[in-house]
């Protein structure tokens, strides 16, 4: 039923938010970048998890003879039209709960169309670590990266800028993709919780802190770095 569907939702969300709660006062100030993602994965995993977990006890009731009734003493109950008498939030609430849940859903399946069709209208250049570089002619669009897929622009590409490339190869190398994926479906079933989109907004940014860190071991230049990542922002300096 979707009463209870909702009901477990609930509980979900409430779980979501305490655990978030524990992690922004706990952790979300610390540099430890593999914890935290670690920690906010399993706190959104857990929290669909744990709901479903019953405990059941078993207690042995004993029937006084005095409390029996003769069968014959039953009297047949009233029928009662159960589509009549339900109350009308009971089927309010589940609309809307699909309507939102479609559309972050919608939302998901469109940016990844986009992906995908950036992705096949570029020129695709396989790479021996088993990436691929997908040079798009659009110069406006900032290098990313998708599964094993690294896309950039042709002066980027033209540039063969080693910070970009370990940035992008740092987020192959350790997943995010699947992160991203993961946490944009549980999204779309709490897209009411507002602990779950700041959730999701700090994996994010985890995401960025692990590739940076990946570009800052190969030993390039922490400043020209910085500076390469704001000239990006601002959209100047091709």
């Amino acid at each position: 039923m979707m009463i209870d569907f909702l009901t477990y939702d609930l509980k979900v969300a409430v779980l979501i938010a305490v655990f978030y709660m524990f992690y922004r006062l706990m952790l979300a100030h610390e540099t430890f970048h593999r914890v935290n993602r670690m920690v906010l994965l399993l706190t959104a995993i857990a929290s669909f998890v744990l709901p479903l977990c019953v405990i059941t006890i078993h207690k042995t009731v004993t029937i006084q003879q005095s409390a029996q009734v003769a069968i014959g003493e039953f009297q047949p109950a009233a029928v009662v039209d159960e589509a009549s008498a339900m109350p009308l939030w009971q089927i309010a609430l589940p609309i809307l709960f699909i309507i939102g849940m479609v559309a972050t859903l919608a939302h998901t399946l469109w940016s990844l169309f986009k992906i995908i069709r950036i992705i096949r209208q570029s020129e695709l250049y396989p790479q021996a670590d088993g990436t691929t570089i997908c040079v798009t002619g659009n110069a406006s669009l900032a290098p990313f990266s998708w599964m094993h897929y690294i896309v950039m622009n042709r002066s980027d590409y033209e540039t063969q800028n080693a910070a970009i490339l370990t940035h992008e190869r740092g987020h192959i190398r350790l997943h995010h993709s699947w992160d991203l994926l993961l946490v944009d479906t549980l999204t779309a079933l709490q897209w009411f919780n507002p602990a779950m989109w700041m959730l999701r907004s700090d994996l994010r940014a985890i995401h960025e802190y692990e590739a940076d860190g990946e570009v800052l071991s190969q030993g390039i230049n922490a400043r020209q770095y910085q500076y390469l990542l704001i000239t990006k922002a601002a959209g100047i300096g091709g």
